[in-house]
Formats: C-alpha cells, sequence, structure tokens
C-alpha cells in the first residue's frame, strides 16, 4: 500500500536523467521513494540524516551534504546537533514524511545515510552493525566472511540480518533491545572482529588502512560508533546500474546474490513478494556476553 504526500511538493526537471545507463530519471526516483515510503521511513524516522546528491546525475559532480538543503520547507522537520569538530551545529534534516522523500529526491539526494540511534537517545544504539568491505573486485570473498560469522552468530544465539551496501559490500546487524550503550555494544564488536580475523586470516583484515588489506575483506567494526553513519536499508545509490541496499536472507547469499541483483526496477517488486526482511522481531541483551568479554577476554 501506498502512502499519500503531507504536503504538496513541487517537482523540476521529472525527466532529467540520474542514472544515464539505465536511462533512469529523477521521476523515476520520486516514484521509488513513495513506493518503497512504507518500509524506508521505519529506518530513518528520528535519525538524522546524511545525503548524497547528484543533481546532474551519478556520474557528474556528486557530494554528501549533512545540513538541510536550502531553502528548507517550513513543514520538513529538523534538529540542531553538534558537528564532529564539537564546534559548529549542524541543522539536519528528519525524514518523518512520503513529503519529504519527495522533496529530497527532487533535490537529486540519491542517497540517504542514517545512524544507529535516534537523535533522542544519543548515546543508545538499536542496533550493531559489522560492515563487510572487499578490497578488491568481486563478491564471493564478501560471502565467505559472512557466512563464518553467520555461524558465529547463530551459535551465540544473536539474531541477525545481513542488507547488501548497494555498492560492493555486505552488512550485517545485529537489533538491540533499548538502554544498551556504544561503549559497552564496541566490547563485543570488537571481540567479534578479533575472533573472526583469527578464525579465518586468510580472508579478514582489521587493518584501516586500504594500502595495507590486500585482497582481503575489512571487517570494519568501528563504523557502529556515535556520530558514524550507513546507507539505509531500501536507500537506493549512486552507482551506474541504480542499485538498492536491501536486505538479503542467507539462502540468496549461498545461492549466489550480489549487491548488482537489486536495482530500482525490481526491489519494490521483491518488497511486494517478500515483505520487510529488515522487520527483526527479536532482539538481544548484550550486556551479559559483555561482562563476561570484560572480566575474562581483556576487553
Amino acid at each position: 500500500m501506498e502512502l499519500a504526500a503531507e504536503h504538496v511538493v513541487k517537482i523540476s526537471r521529472p525527466e532529467k536523467v540520474l542514472w544515464p545507463e539505465s536511462g533512469l530519471r529523477k521521476i523515476d526516483l520520486i516514484q521509488y521513494y513513495v513506493k518503497a515510503a512504507p518500509y524506508l521511513l521505519r529506518y530513518v524516522k528520528d535519525r538524522p540524516l546524511t545525503v548524497i546528491r547528484c543533481p546532474d546525475g551519478v556520474d557528474k559532480h556528486h557530494f554528501y551534504q549533512k545540513n538541510a538543503p536550502l531553502p528548507t520547507p517550513n513543514w520538513v522537520k529538523t534538529v540542531d546537533l553538534p558537528s564532529d569538530g564539537k564546534t559548529d551545529m549542524l541543522h539536519c534534516v528528519l525524514i518523518d514524511s512520503v513529503a519529504t522523500l519527495i522533496w529530497l529526491g527532487n533535490l537529486g539526494c540519491v542517497e540517504l545515510h542514517v545512524g544507529f540511534h535516534s537523535y533522542l537517545a544519543e548515546d543508545t544504539p538499536e542496533w550493531l552493525a559489522f560492515d563487510l568491505d572487499p578490497s578488491v573486485p568481486g563478491f564471493d570473498r564478501v560471502v565467505r566472511v559472512a557466512m563464518a560469522l553467520h555461524g558465529l552468530l547463530e551459535q551465540l544465539s544473536v539474531p541477525h540480518i545481513a542488507k547488501t551496501s548497494g555498492a560492493t559490500g555486505l552488512q550485517v546487524f545485529v537489533p538491540l533491545t533499548p538502554g544498551q550503550t556504544y561503549a559497552e555494544t564496541r566490547v563485543f564488536s570488537e571481540a567479534v572482529a578479533m575472533y573472526m580475523a583469527t578464525i579465518i586470516p586468510e580472508d579478514v583484515t582489521l587493518e584501516r588502512l586500504t594500502r595495507n588489506r590486500g585482497h582481503k575483506v575489512y571487517f570494519d567494526y568501528m563504523q557502529h560508533g556515535q556520530g558514524r553513519t550507513l546507507i539505509a536499508p531500501y536507500s537506493p545509490r549512486a552507482t551506474r546500474k541504480a542499485t538498492v541496499s536491501v536486505p538479503v536472507t542467507w539462502d540468496e547469499l549461498a545461492k549466489g546474490a550480489v549487491p548488482e541483483d537489486f536495482t530500482l526496477h525490481n526491489v519494490k517488486s521483491r518488497l511486494d513478494h517478500m515483505g520487510d526482511l529488515f522487520n527483526f522481531s527479536q532482539r538481544i541483551d548484550l550486556r551479559p556476553t559483555i561482562r563476561f568479554l570484560r572480566r575474562h577476554g581483556g576487553f
């Protein structure tokens, strides 16, 4: 079921091509946002937004933007937050409506990046995430690492789901019960990362410098933190093929699914058929495990 826009939004140059390779236009992006809104809004609501804007298409100049684009309609919800430098304030958009999605689409906001917490609870993330980033082209090694992580989390009875980045990598999310802090969850994520680097050192690296990673997958647990962001579930990407970041099943990954399989052309029909795979029914309190790690693991 599609949601109606709450406000009138003027659309300029709807036929402008944003993805030259596929011929997808600005109006196609806006129509996708409207169709995906019942799912997309669940995961961007109350989260300060960073966008990647591609006003002239994904093959032309594009840029990150954290401050609300100007002029900002008075019905667009915003919040003032300290910048990373702790000096100036950021005037951030909060997506709470279909109209805001349409407005952003009209500005060429192709990518929507959000953090792990609501602006109302800055130190308590709702998810923990591991970002698996390949160092060289190819997705097979990413899948091997993801499957090993899947096996570990299953043994620990930790609920989790995989999500394509929409680019080259994969992210694995763990849904958290309320009240757990970034300092606490970092203990768990670091322990998992170190374990993964130990059991499959031929595939996993924790090296932050790209030039020192070789052919390995960067197991990025540091991206889960206050002020950090990842691409939102169901957000498009500024890629040649107009890919979309979507949750995937472990069976799909085992059968060879790759990020390029999921695009603006087919994600809505996938949602109609499979529903929202990111809608967790179970969340976990990691604090008992974290206390154990602190007592016995030197964390």
